[in-house]
């Protein structure tokens, strides 16, 4: 019995692979802008930044994006570090922790009310199976490690809410890697605003975790061909 399991494990990992790369590359097609126009938007960004809009209408503008980060290219480190630069640890926190919870549930629920539909059009009854172990077996891990990575994060979110992993394993990973994602961001952005080299911050905000998403796909390019080979 053990060695079944092993084995369904196996032919799980590759499938999760291939489908979570092609739903990364889909997920990335928006940002395709960001990426191209990344400087005039970090100007734009920190422009934004001197304006002297209330708190209120602040918080609902940065609320407001972060939740819409599934469908739109949001680049959401670099507003949740201006979050903490306007906003401040705890209100700024608040807001990001709202927001990007927000998102996810939204795309986390997009995706289990598409996912039947989705299986039986694209997917093998084979490949239906494995998926659906890796996610109740793997999911929680998944979500947790991809949280704060651009694209793979929203790519998790859609590919688990698909396969129907179920809300009660949704919600801790989630709102645990939330809240550290929110307090970390927003204390650098408020340290960055007080030392007055915030412009830096939200560069450095939103180029990392894009290099990072950039090694990460290919470290998950690379296992998917040695599973192949």
């Amino acid at each position: 019995m053990p060695r079944k399991t092993d084995e369904s494990a196996g032919k799980a990992m590759p499938t999760f692979l291939k489908v979570f790369v092609l739903i990364a590359v889909a997920l990335a097609i928006p940002i395709v802008p960001f990426v191209i126009w990344g400087h005039d938007i970090e100007q734009a960004a920190a422009a934004w930044e001197e304006t002297h809009a209330s708190p209120g209408l602040m918080a609902i503008v940065l609320f407001l994006l972060l939740s819409l980060d599934v469908f739109l290219p949001v680049p959401s480190s670099l507003v949740n570090t201006l979050a903490g630069a306007k906003l401040g640890l705890l209100a700024g926190g608040a807001v990001c922790f709202a927001g990007l919870t927000v998102g996810a549930a939204f795309g986390f629920g997009l995706a289990k009310l598409a996912g039947p539909a989705l299986q039986r059009r694209w997917m093998a009854e084979e490949d239906v199976r494995n998926l659906q172990k890796f996610a109740n077996d793997w999911g929680v891990v998944t979500l947790v490690v991809t949280r704060a990575l651009p694209i793979l994060a929203e790519a998790a979110v859609v590919l688990l809410g698909v396969q129907g992993l179920s809300w009660r394993k949704f919600w801790p990973p989630v709102l645990l890697a939330n809240a550290g994602i929110s307090v970390a961001y927003a204390a650098f952005g408020q340290v960055a605003a007080e030392q007055e080299w915030l412009v830096i911050a939200l560069a450095i905000s939103a180029g990392l975790p894009l290099l990072l998403t950039f090694f990460a796909r290919r470290w998950l390019q690379s296992q998917r061909t040695e599973e192949v080979v």
